[in-house]
């Protein structure tokens, strides 16, 4: 055997074994279970992108739900639902859990993972979350989804204390400096107005339907907490509060309808239509 054949049949025999690790490293990571790797958000916003690439930009559509702890059943029939209108995206506005514990966070994405796959999911943090399990398991506590050749950009906020607070008002601000024309805000408490009382909240009210108003690009506001469905204006903006995926119904209310819903948002040549869907 020449000199020359060992390191070559050695070159050889280390670049399989890269490739079979590298294979091995592959497989590993696409085997994790769901609910192990990474964030909800995290996975969602991965997704995202890969949907948005295929969407069409001139008309699509994305699903608008909230409150959808305590009723398994329920939340199912809510996804499934989602599901049948092929949208890019559901925005959960909150609530997925009575306490937010592991156990419930677990349940929660398992149900996710069943009956609502392939599609992203991003979830606006409710009262009854548990703060430290859902930044770990869940995502962050403000956060923006956003494309830029479909001209979408999603803002939600974190008011589950029953306030807006300043840091918030900000980070909107700094998102709004730079939206494009389909702009949607959403956080899980609606604010106090005229026709929304209790169950709402009052710090920071007023300065964010200033900042809405002054933005031509804000289509839409999203809400839940209350469990009901309803719509309105704010800062003269179509504003709606969506807590209608599972959780108890209120037992009476001065407005909204008591049903169980998602809204489906249909965005066509960059205007936004919408579309409440019972769940029977």
């Amino acid at each position: 055997m020449s000199s020359t054949a060992k390191p070559t049949k050695l070159r050889r025999r280390a670049t399989l074994f890269a490739g079979r690790l590298c294979l091995l490293l592959f497989l590993a990571l696409i085997l994790v279970p769901a609910g192990h790797a990474e964030t909800l958000y995290q996975r969602s916003s991965a997704l995202f992108e890969l949907k948005a690439r295929q969407a069409n930009a001139k008309e699509y559509a994305f699903v608008v739900l909230g409150d959808s702890r305590s009723n398994d059943a329920m939340f199912k029939k809510a996804l499934q639902a989602a599901a049948g209108y092929n949208p890019l995206f559901i925005l959960h506005c909150g609530d997925y859990s009575n306490e937010g514990g592991v156990e419930e966070t677990r349940n929660f994405l398992s149900l996710v993972d069943r009956y609502a796959v392939g599609i992203p999911l991003f979830v606006v943090p409710g009262n009854h979350e548990n703060q430290k399990v859902f930044e770990k398991e869940i995502g962050p506590l403000h956060f923006t989804a956003q494309n830029q050749r479909l001209g979408l950009k999603v803002i939600a906020l974190d008011n589950a204390r029953e306030a807006l607070q300043p840091s918030e008002l900000s980070y909107l601000k700094m998102e709004l400096a730079r939206a494009p024309g389909a702009t949607f805000v959403a956080m899980h408490v609606p604010p106090e107005t005229d026709r929304w009382r209790g169950h709402t909240f009052t710090k920071g009210a007023a300065e964010l339907e200033r900042v809405v108003a002054a933005s031509p690009a804000v289509q839409g506001l999203f809400f839940a907490h209350s469990h009901l469905y309803d719509r309105t204006e704010f800062g003269g903006v179509p504003a709606f509060i969506s807590g209608g995926a599972g959780a108890p119904l209120v037992w009476a209310s001065r407005y909204g309808e008591r049903v169980f819903h998602i809204i489906v948002v249909r965005v066509k040549n960059g205007r936004a239509s919408y579309q409440m869907v019972r769940l029977k």
